[in-house]
């Protein structure tokens, strides 16, 4: 524990993040209350720290990197799409969340992820179909399904 917490405050200050970012770099996400799985890859756990702090571009180059040493990292495809989506690259993001769902298919943030996706591409249908699939593993509270939900719903008060 104390390695983890003495290795997160020295990513933080290496990243110049906000104080926020001072908890464990494991801890964090790029949506709130998204808490990815354990990282063991330091680089990984950098560009998850840069997505945080919104510097997507930033991040893209070590997911890529991080993705080079393993390609079956469902969770790294899936911050990889995030990234991409992010800065405006929706064809590479799709292809990211596809390699995501394609090594864990039920990878909920990376669900939740493309359906907004779809709804920023104005394809409604495919992100309603996502929540259903969610919906279908998602026992109890489930905050990828509420999030999708939630931007369905914006989403169609603007359309």
């Amino acid at each position: 524990m104390r390695s983890t917490l003495l290795r997160a405050s020295l990513l933080a200050l290496l990243t110049l993040a906000a104080p926020a970012l001072i908890a464990p770099v494991s801890a964090m996400a790029p949506a709130a209350g998204d808490v990815p799985t354990m990282v063991e890859d330091p680089e990984l756990e950098r560009a998850i720290a840069l997505i945080w702090a919104e510097e997507f571009a930033a991040a893209e180059p070590l997911l890529q990197a991080a993705l080079k040493r393993n390609p079956k990292n469902p969770d790294a495809w899936n911050y990889l799409g995030f990234a991409t989506r992010k800065l405006g690259n929706f064809e590479d993001a799709q292809t990211y969340y596809f390699n995501a769902l394609r090594l864990d298919p039920e990878h909920l943030k990376a669900m939740e992820y493309l359906g907004e996706l779809y709804l920023q591409t104005g394809e409604p249908e495919l992100a309603k179909e996502l929540l259903e699939r969610i919906t279908s593993l998602c026992t109890g509270a489930c905050e990828e399904r509420d999030q999708l939900t939630t931007a369905i719903s914006k989403h169609g008060a603007t359309n």
